[in-house]
């Protein structure tokens, strides 16, 4: 739902705002705009399944903001599919991060992390004890 929020963003602002641009400027500006957007989309999306709760807010923001960048371009919009696709999606994008089912995912996402951390710290106490009977068997 977020790049197909996000394209259909990038394709009305450019329609709406973008027009007097020359052709080539504008496919350059699209094809930087939508690189970043996903960029943004799979950092956030990755941020959420190492258990950062977070990223959920950032997410949810992404959809607000191409919600908002799309309400504007209805008065000169002539692209009404786009216009109608871009509000669905991002409407359901937000939806999506709503329901109970990616909620328990984001739930069960933080108890990992926080079973990595109880792990990692257990590892180096083991480790540091470990070192500690080696130096003083080198000692001896």
């Amino acid at each position: 739902m977020a790049v197909l929020s996000g394209a259909s963003a990038i394709v009305l602002n450019e329609a709406a705002y973008l027009r007097k641009l020359d052709p080539v400027l504008k496919a350059e500006v699209s094809r930087w705009s939508l690189l970043l957007l996903t960029a943004a989309v799979v950092l956030l999306n990755v941020l959420i399944a190492r258990g950062h709760n977070w990223a959920a807010g950032w997410l949810a923001g992404y959809f607000a903001v191409c919600l908002m960048s799309i309400l504007p371009t209805l008065d000169d919009c002539t692209h009404r599919l786009a216009f109608s696709s871009g509000v669905v999606f991002s409407l359901l994008g937000l939806l999506l991060l709503n329901t109970d089912w990616h909620r328990e995912m984001r739930h069960a996402c933080r108890e990992m992390r926080a079973q990595r951390a109880l792990a990692r710290a257990m590892y180096k106490r083991f480790s540091d004890n470990l070192k500690a009977k080696t130096r003083r068997a080198r000692q001896q």
